[in-house]
């Protein structure tokens, strides 16, 4: 990756109130360790995005433009028409082929352990898919890179690995904008992924879906852009992991159950059989029901409905 300046991608539309350069693009609140181009829609995220230090450009409507000078504040500023249509629109065109040797980075050649196992049968991108020692990949895994898969784990048959995920803009009469996804899927030692699931790759590329080392995956399972699932958990059939949701070490996410986007789920917890996990589950937790509350409170709930009866 290499920086951009704002006067380089501006847009005729567009209003450049100060020159700035940024790496890539994120939301307001995103730790990436590299300077980034975000949108704020209003004051409240404006004010978050000029005290996030890897913030280095913001996007914002011309409503907004007198705070964002006033701010004591060196940050890159434009302002757009259509705010997040702009953005996501610039994110695709950052990713077509003139800029993306910057802003994605060179692609480089899949790297096959010698002790992996991948059948023939597979289909694994010929750019940006590393698998690691000793791994086994299945007949009908497909793998769209850039994904890394690390040693010892394997990887059932139709299961789908770092394809797109659901990120479109509606557009009123224009119709539909769908998003770009360039980030990375990175999948730790000893993981198990079992039959005909799918995992999606990031949006952004700096940022990755993770699984970490360890875990065990059910078959039939989602897991969206930008999931960070960590160590040792056990993801029974079905389960649904939504965009960005984060399940610490140890977790039990049972079949059926959801975990909404952007949901922190605590570790040792355990999000029960079809339940729906719409808000943080606190450490060491148990949450039943849709929406899902703690076990003991949804039970005693449901006793207090029969004894009604």
């Amino acid at each position: 990756m290499g920086l951009i300046r704002l006067s380089e991608i501006c847009l005729p539309e567009w209003t450049l109130v100060r020159d700035g350069a940024f790496a890539s693009l994120g939301l307001c609140t995103a730790s990436a360790g590299l300077p980034l181009l975000t949108f704020c829609g209003n004051k409240k995220f404006l004010r978050m995005a000029l005290k996030n230090p890897d913030i280095s450009c913001v996007m914002i409507p011309p409503e907004l433009r007198e705070q964002a000078e006033a701010a004591d504040t060196q940050h890159g500023i434009v302002t757009v028409p259509d705010l997040r249509i702009d953005f996501f629109r610039l994110h695709n065109r950052l990713c077509g082929p003139e800029w993306a040797p910057r802003y994605v980075g060179v692609k480089k050649a899949t790297v096959i352990a010698p002790s992996a196992q991948v059948d023939p049968r597979a289909i694994v991108d010929a750019q940006d898919v590393t698998v690691g020692a000793n791994s086994i990949i299945e007949a009908g895994v497909i793998i769209y890179g850039p994904v890394t898969i690390g040693e010892d784990c394997i990887i059932r048959s139709g299961t789908v690995l770092g394809g797109s995920g659901l990120e479109f803009m509606r557009m009123g009469s224009e119709g539909m904008l769908g998003v770009e996804h360039r980030g990375r899927l990175v999948i730790g030692d000893r993981v198990e992924i079992q039959y005909n699931c799918n995992v999606s790759r990031s949006l952004f590329p700096w940022h990755e879906t993770r699984i970490g080392n360890d875990t065990k995956i059910e078959s039939l399972v989602h897991i969206a852009h930008g999931s960070h699932i960590g160590e040792r958990n056990l993801i029974a059939a079905s389960a649904c992991i939504c965009g960005s949701a984060e399940i610490d070490d140890n977790v039990w996410i049972g079949p059926n159950a959801t975990v909404s986007s952007e949901v922190k789920v605590g570790r040792n917890a355990r999000v029960t059989l079809g339940a729906v996990a719409a808000s943080d589950v606190p450490t060491n937790t148990t949450v039943t029901g849709n929406f899902a509350v703690e076990h003991e409170l949804f039970m005693a709930d449901q006793f207090r409905k029969l004894r009604s009866e």
